[in-house]
């Protein structure tokens, strides 16, 4: 079995900005979407009103919560893995040190 190490603070600090993108992402995501039904906004016809529909939903759900929910995903995986092993530290210290650890 190979050893595993993490340093607690780096992976605190990639959650936190693994967040930030994410929000970022979901930001960019509703800009995106507000300058798309923009640049239709003067069409007019049946294309229109399909371009429209595909923008509010499909394109929509993809870049202002499939994705950005996919990155914080990612930063809750994350988090879990390291708090899970802050956790197993101190169970394995306090059970060494007699219940203090």
């Amino acid at each position: 079995m190979a050893g595993c190490r993490i340093v607690n603070q780096n992976v605190s600090n990639a959650v936190d900005t693994i967040k930030g993108i994410s929000d970022s992402y979901r930001t960019a995501g509703e800009n995106f979407v507000s300058d798309l039904n923009a640049a239709i906004s003067e069409m007019e016809g049946n294309t229109k009103d399909a371009l429209k529909a595909f923008i509010d939903n499909d394109i929509n759900a993809f870049v202002s919560e499939q994705l950005p929910g996919a990155i914080a995903g990612m930063s809750e995986l994350l988090e879990g893995n390291r708090s899970n092993f802050e956790k197993t530290d101190s169970d394995l210290a306090a059970s060494i040190g007699g219940g203090q650890g």
